[in-house]
């Protein structure tokens, strides 16, 4: 090759580079341009309608959860975002029954005394404890039995349930698994035994008729629905109050099992009153919130780019609101600022982006990501962020990589 023709082709390279890095950083500030459009003061109104009282804490399957949803939808629409939901609406449907906790039930421990009488000493809601957001309905009394960390892994020679008799009993438990170290590969093989519902679950395999959780005196909802058990989280008094007397403290013992592998379940033979007042919902209905902006390019707009979150909260415990502000209202009014931006910029964008609003958390958005691979919008790539590969069940990851062609981004 002539040098002359050289020097023609490094120029060409050159200038086409530039025009092209040059149109990239047009598009970068023109979408800068329309992210800093969105005053603080816009997202935090839009904080503030979904934390309102009058969505009741947004708890999925709610008429009140329903309402937000529509609100969403409403904006979504204003936009130009459009509709990827059933018949081309922005909702996807789907079965869901829910519990709602009508009032804080109640916590009480038997105090013996020398002449034979009880004191009963009752705590307070939620400042010492908390009623299980899927609890069961009822009222129980019963000696409780410390478990360790609930678990039952016989895989991994371990069972905090081994030579303990709970049945009809109430069990003491902590949350996570002796194994701590998430990092280490080792971790993979204990981490299915860490989530709430397994917790509950394996309880009343083992004939449990309640459950005090050491999980705080906070709103948890997942946790399954077992009909007539009652679960109760619990904060430090309670805990300290169960543990007087026994000469053995649950951070000592935790740390024990820790360290040993080896289980330090007892009876306290202490006696506990739980109660719950619930409403089991079983023809419950919920539904996601999508809307997609579709790329431009013949080729890539089949690839999509999932920018979602969990619209869904707690609900209201009992005349409790508790409103979803940090989990998840913030990362929904995130994700409403992203869709209103880019829909905005007028920007052709190459891939599509697909905005999902979750109306059930965890659980409901591998139902969406497992039934959408019919969708056109599905193409032949699969990306999974390292966040969402932990925490999606086992089961539900063959099924997702078998079927699901989408990249994914949470």
């Amino acid at each position: 090759m002539r040098k002359g023709t050289k020097r023609y082709i490094t120029l060409l390279t050159a200038v086409v580079f530039s025009a092209l890095t040059s149109a990239q950083d047009a598009d970068n500030h023109l979408l800068l341009k329309h992210f800093h459009s969105i005053s603080s003061e816009e997202i935090s109104d839009w904080m503030t309608e979904l934390c309102s009282p009058k969505y009741g804490g947004r708890l999925a399957g709610t008429p009140e959860y329903l309402e937000a949803a529509e609100w969403v939808a409403d904006k979504l629409k204003e936009w130009g975002v459009n509709p990827t939901g059933d018949n081309g609406t922005y909702f996807q449907w789907f079965d869901h029954p829910y519990t709602v906790v009508n009032d804080m039930g109640g916590l009480q421990l038997h105090l013996p005394q020398k002449d034979g009488t009880t004191i009963m000493k009752s705590y307070q809601a939620p400042a010492d404890y908390y009623p299980g957001m899927n609890s069961g309905n009822g009222e129980i009394t019963a000696e409780v039995v410390y478990v360790g960390y609930g678990v039952t892994a016989p895989e991994l020679n371990y069972d905090d349930y081994k030579g303990i008799d709970v049945s009809g009993k109430i069990v003491l438990m902590n949350r996570d698994v002796p194994y701590k170290d998430a990092r280490d590969p080792k971790y993979s093989k204990w981490v299915k035994y860490c989530y709430h519902h397994y917790k509950v679950e394996n309880a009343a395999a083992h004939g449990a008729a309640g459950m005090l959780y050491i999980d705080g005196n906070s709103a948890n909802p997942n946790i399954t629905y077992v009909k007539d058990m009652i679960v109760i989280g619990i904060g430090p008094e309670p805990l300290n109050d169960i543990f007087a007397g026994l000469y053995r403290k649950n951070k000592t013992l935790l740390s024990q099992i820790d360290n040993s592998f080896r289980p330090a379940s007892f009876a306290t033979g202490k006696t506990v009153t739980m109660k719950a007042n619930t409403t089991r919902h079983p023809e419950g209905r919920t539904c996601n919130v999508v809307g997609m902006i579709e790329g431009s390019d013949p080729l890539l707009k089949d690839e999509g780019i999932i920018i979602g979150g969990h619209l869904d909260a707690v609900g209201n415990a009992g005349g409790l609101l508790v409103p979803g502000g940090l989990d998840n209202t913030s990362g929904v009014v995130d994700i409403l600022a992203a869709a209103k931006a880019l829909a905005s910029s007028g920007i052709s964008l190459k891939r599509s982006v697909l905005f999902l609003l979750i109306g059930g958390a965890l659980p409901q958005l591998t139902v969406y990501l497992t039934t959408s691979c019919t969708s056109s919008f599905i193409s032949s790539r699969i990306a999974l962020s390292p966040r969402l590969e932990k925490n999606l069940p086992e089961p539900n990851l063959t099924s997702y990589f078998e079927r699901s062609k989408t990249i994914v981004a949470v």
